[in-house]
Parts: structure tokens; C-alpha cells; sequence
């Protein structure tokens, strides 16, 4: 069977705000032979539980340092809590969904990134067998961002990388990040300008300028990476307006600039 694998990325800070178009979409976008696997985060609800808990939530570049104890935080969230009310979001919309990790099937796996950081596991491969049984079935993959090393150890992925490593990996039509922002702007002066479209040479830029900083870092190295395959480049775009994914909002990353005419969409009509 051949796939046309699009991935797409949900941003924990905007989880609650999905507009509803958001779950049709992914829907209709199955229906027309596209096959869309959803990779999602959590970290401001495990940043919430953290705090409740009387644990202190530390950042380095934008990634989670992950301890012992704070693992197990995040194994509850993302695997129990967000990825089964996303389940049935979708399924009020009658969409078929299978909620997952990627510690399922050997989807995602990683090594420790940098001791520092403890649990947080770096992408070392991808093993989509279990993605592509489910799409093969008529199933949608919702994916929580947790990985395997080779001794079985689990750990905190970042969600961004991990949804690039599988747009490499599967050839992706389009990587789609949503997010809580519009996509990428570039301060001229005093004024922010909005851009519609970037290539990897100006978002290098951006990040060594520090115009792109914090948790964005993770999310344009992630663009970056799903862009050595993706057909249709990459999408960064807010997940609280109607019509995210087949729209002509947010920042596209492409390899070279274009005429914004000739950049394909993707359309969900």
C-alpha cells in the first residue's frame, strides 16, 4: 500500500485552544488519501502537575530537564491524560483515532541527550511498522512524545524533534507544527514583521541573532530536519483558527525561496 504520510505536530501551550475544525480536518484530510499521524506534547500541563506536586520545572534551549521523578510526571501526562483527551476530541467528531506513545511498536528510538538534562532522549531512529499497520487499518496515530533506548529505558522526547525525525523518516507530503503563534516574525527596527515564508538560511540567522530563541529553537531545528523530505515543505501554524492545516496562514519553511503562488497547500474542502 502506498502512504501519503503527513505529519503534524501539536504544541502543548495551545492543546486547549484547538479550534474544532482542527479534528474534522485530520478527518477529511484521511478521507481524501492522505495519512496523517499526530505527535503531540504537554509541556505547560506538566509544568502544572509538576507545581502541584512541589517539583521545580527547568529548562535548557527550550528542553525539559527530566529527573527520576519528573519522568514519571511525564509519562503520566503525555501518555495518560493529554493523549486520551485528544482520543476523544476526535472521536466526538467521528474521526478514527488510536492514541499511542512513541515507546509503542518501537516507534521512537532515542539516546540520552546530554546527562544534564536526565531523561530526555535524543532521535536516533524511527520505526514507523506500527504507524503504517495502523493507517493500513483506517486508524489515525496520535502519538505522546515518549521514546525507548536499546535497554528499554523510557524517556522524554521533545515533540518538535521527534515529529521531524518521523517526517524525515517517512518522506512526509508536509510536516505541519501547530502552535499558539501565527508562525515566524522578524523585528526591522522597532516593528515585528510577519513572515509568510523562510528558508533554513534565514532561520540559521534568526536563531544566531537570537530573533529566535526558548522553545522556538526545538521547533524551527525540527522544520529544518522535516524539510530534508517533506514534498511540500513545512507549516508552522496556530492551531486556534479555523482552517490551520489546509490554510494559506502561518510561516512556511521552504528549501528555496518562491513565489508564494507556486507553494503548494494542502487543501481539507
Amino acid at each position: 500500500m502506498d502512504f501519503r504520510p503527513l505529519v503534524i505536530k501539536i504544541g502543548g501551550s495551545v492543546l486547549e485552544r484547538l479550534h474544532s475544525s482542527f479534528f474534522q480536518e485530520c478527518g477529511q484530510l484521511m478521507e481524501q488519501g492522505y495519512h496523517p499521524v499526530v505527535i503531540h506534547g504537554g509541556g505547560p500541563e506538566i509544568s502544572r502537575i509538576q507545581k502541584r506536586l512541589g517539583l521545580s520545572a527547568r529548562f535548557v534551549d527550550g528542553l525539559r530537564m527530566t529527573d527520576d521523578e519528573g519522568l514519571k510526571v511525564v509519562e503520566m501526562v503525555l501518555a495518560g491524560r493529554i493523549n486520551k483527551s485528544l482520543i476523544a476530541r476526535f472521536w466526538a467528531f467521528q474521526v478514527s483515532v488510536v492514541g499511542i506513545s512513541g515507546a509503542d511498536g518501537g516507534l521512537l528510538q532515542v539516546k540520552p541527550k546530554d546527562p544534564a538534562l536526565g531523561w530526555v532522549g535524543e532521535m536516533t531512529a524511527v520505526h514507523p511498522r506500527l504507524l503504517c499497520n495502523l493507517w493500513e487499518s483506517g486508524w489515525i496515530p496520535v502519538v505522546a512524545s515518549l521514546g525507548l533506548d536499546d535497554s528499554g529505558n523510557l524517556y522524554n522526547v521533545n515533540a518538535d524533534t521527534a515529529a521531524g525525525a518521523i517526517a524525515r523518516e517517512l518522506a512526509a507530503e508536509r510536516l505541519i507544527l501547530v502552535t499558539d503563534v501565527p508562525g515566524i516574525w522578524k523585528r526591522e527596527g522597532e516593528v515585528k514583521k510577519f513572515l509568510s515564508q523562510v528558508t533554513p538560511e534565514q532561520v540559521q540567522k534568526m536563531i544566531q541573532s537570537g530573533e529566535i530563541a526558548g522553545g522556538m529553537i526545538p521547533k524551527v531545528r525540527a522544520a529544518l530536519t522535516g524539510l530534508e523530505a517533506a514534498r511540500c515543505g513545512v507549516l508552522i501554524t496556530d492551531g486556534s483558527i479555523p482552517g490551520c492545516l489546509g490554510s494559506e496562514t502561518g510561516t512556511r519553511i521552504v528549501k528555496e525561496a518562491t513565489s508564494d503562488d507556486v507553494v503548494p497547500h494542502l487543501s481539507t474542502k
